[in-house]
């Protein structure tokens, strides 16, 4: 569950850069789905931690700004 959960952040973070979302992980309603019910500072078991989701999330969101500036300007 972990490793899938954390697969889906990122994939959100892609999604929400080619969205035009600024890298406000906050802002993408299903990544606050993924986190709805929890309390702070606790990780349901076998779960990914809150952390890590939102680092998942902007690990893709940064990817994908990197692929655009790459694609536009060659870097």
């Amino acid at each position: 569950m972990k490793n899938s959960q954390i697969t889906i952040a990122e994939t959100l973070g892609i999604i929400c850069h080619e969205q035009g979302m600024m890298r406000v992980p906050a802002h993408c309603k299903e990544l606050n789905n993924m986190l709805e019910g929890r309390q702070v500072g606790k990780t349901p078991k076998g779960e990914a931690s809150s952390i890590e989701i939102f680092k998942a999330w902007t690990n893709g969101w940064d990817k994908a700004k990197r692929m655009m500036m790459k694609e536009k300007f060659g870097f």
